[in-house]
């Protein structure tokens, strides 16, 4: 799935991550996955988050909000005016460097 990232710093909570899916099940001429596969897509991963979060040996940032596309109802003839037909997932920043990948050996990224 392709989808656009967001670092979101708040005054006086968290910092967050947030990633918003690209594809919206309710654009006119859509032609990604069955909305009802995303949704169970989504759904596995939040409680993939949910449940690795409580293991210390495994770093995965904590959820703090997911939201599973929606398909409106009726013909699809105008651009959506809100994100209901997009995944969303927020999580807590964990701490640490990112972009990283670049810099790592052959062997590292193995």
């Amino acid at each position: 799935m392709c989808a656009r990232g967001f670092h979101i710093k708040t005054s006086n909570g968290p910092d967050m991550v947030a990633r918003l899916a690209r594809g919206d099940v309710n654009m006119p001429d859509f032609d990604g996955f069955p909305v009802d596969e995303q949704a169970e897509d989504a759904a596995f991963e939040a409680a993939v988050y949910n449940l690795l979060r409580p293991v210390s040996t495994i770093r995965a940032s904590r959820l703090l909000h997911h939201h599973i596309p929606v398909l409106h109802p009726g013909p699809k003839l105008s651009i959506p005016q809100d994100l209901a037909g997009r995944r969303l997932f927020v999580f807590e920043r964990a701490e640490g460097v990112n972009n990283v990948w670049d810099e790592l050996s052959a062997t590292s990224k193995v």
